[in-house]
């Protein structure tokens, strides 16, 4: 079945984005000596490139990345579906490889790509991973705070006094924003591509293993289905937390669900249920959003199937 990977979003939908976009206005850039924005967001200039590409090329004009636009273009079968999946939940999480947020959750402070967070120990192995193999660049983001931030962070450091330095350096009413200079020594960090790829392979090591690990026990396959589990991971810590394996083989069983979005339906319900947090009604509409293609999160519009990801249908490699 022929669709397309990347298209500009229709009008009130959120723009899709990414690392894949970013290599996509790269390689359109190298090609044809153009001055495309590497900003990894799927907009007017990218399709204008595209388009041209695409004539040049004898493929429809469309300004889309079809399977035969991505094959020309990329010299690959297809986009892996481990990086498709990181865009999405990248989206959702709303951080980029720059920005840190404040304790407005009780985990701290998170930064990254996908959120890694003080509380849960993923930040303080991230830049454990950074100043290991380039210290040069802690130094040149953090400068003289360097020391202060790898002993904040590290596992040594009891959970409290990590809230309690997080607290210390979030701002306003919920605590979301953060302090000066911390918020440019993050942001500064992010902006490495070294950094940008330590941050990558570790949303994967993790999070992708565990994903993967959902979808079998589960015997779901579909790209969606992926998908959701990549944002279980992430947002939830996968489908082996809080008995939601076995409430959803058991839910399975019951309703013998006769379809991939039956079956991701069902996912998205028992771990909804699984939430006893303020933010269950977050967690309901990611996962809605996933299970049907369609959807509201954070207050934005998501079509999934301008991000390439449609009912049905599996990809070729994991």
């Amino acid at each position: 079945m022929a669709r397309d990977f990347f298209k500009k979003s229709n009008p009130g939908f959120t723009g899709v984005s990414g690392t894949i976009v970013s290599d996509i206005q790269r390689t359109l850039n190298a090609l044809s000596g153009g001055n495309i924005q590497v900003d990894g967001i799927y907009g007017g200039q990218t399709v204008t490139a595209l388009s041209a590409f695409q004539s040049g090329r004898q493929l429809p004009a469309t300004g889309a990345v079809s399977d035969a636009t991505w094959s020309a273009l990329m010299n690959t079968p297809e986009p892996p579906i481990f990086e498709r999946c990181l865009e999405v939940v990248a989206s959702f999480e709303g951080t980029g490889f720059t920005l840190v947020v404040g304790n407005f959750d009780g985990a701290g402070v998170t930064w990254g790509i996908i959120g890694f967070t003080l509380k849960g120990g993923e930040l303080g192995t991230v830049l454990a991973r950074i100043n290991q193999l380039y210290p040069g660049l802690m130094a040149q983001a953090f400068g003289h705070d360097t020391e202060t931030i790898l002993r904040i962070t590290s596992d040594a450091t009891s959970d409290a006094k990590k809230i309690e330095w997080a607290d210390s350096v979030s701002r306003g009413p919920t605590k979301y924003n953060v302090a000066e200079p911390w918020r440019t020594y993050f942001h500064n960090l992010g902006t490495y591509p070294e950094v940008q790829r330590i941050q990558i392979e570790r949303a994967r090591e993790v999070y992708w293993r565990i994903a993967t690990r959902d979808c079998n026990d589960l015997s779901m396959s579909d790209e969606l289905d992926y998908l959701l589990m990549y944002d279980v991971a992430v947002q939830n810590g996968g489908m082996r937390s809080k008995n939601r394996l076995q409430n959803a083989r058991a839910a399975f069983q019951q309703q013998n669900p006769s379809t991939s979005k039956a079956k991701r339906a069902i996912v998205a319900k028992v771990v909804t249920d699984s939430i006893t947090s303020q933010y269950k009604s977050d967690v309901q509409r990611r996962k809605t959003t996933i299970a049907t293609g369609t959807g509201v999160v954070h207050g934005g519009k998501y079509d999934l199937s301008a991000w390439g990801f449609l009912n049905g249908k599996s990809p070729t490699s994991i």
